[in-house]
């Protein structure tokens, strides 16, 4: 399983993120992007991701969930 972001959820602050704080092999991570409403975006590096799914768990908007690939 994958995680996959639900944006409408997300609140993409690079900061409060504990999507990212809790990921152990750096599969997540933040871009600022100018073009987005709130200044970045949350995105994954599938070729990193062990698909632990502790992401979704700790994701303070629950904003990620798991799904079949």
């Amino acid at each position: 399983m994958k995680p996959r972001l639900m944006p409408r959820r997300c609140p993409v602050q690079r900061d409060l993120c504990t999507a990212i704080k809790v990921c152990t092999t750096g599969a997540i991570y933040y871009l600022e992007d100018e073009n987005e409403p709130l200044g970045g975006r949350i995105l994954f590096d599938y070729e990193k991701c062990n698909e632990c799914g502790r992401c979704a768990v700790e994701c303070c908007g629950h904003a990620i969930e798991m799904v079949e690939v």
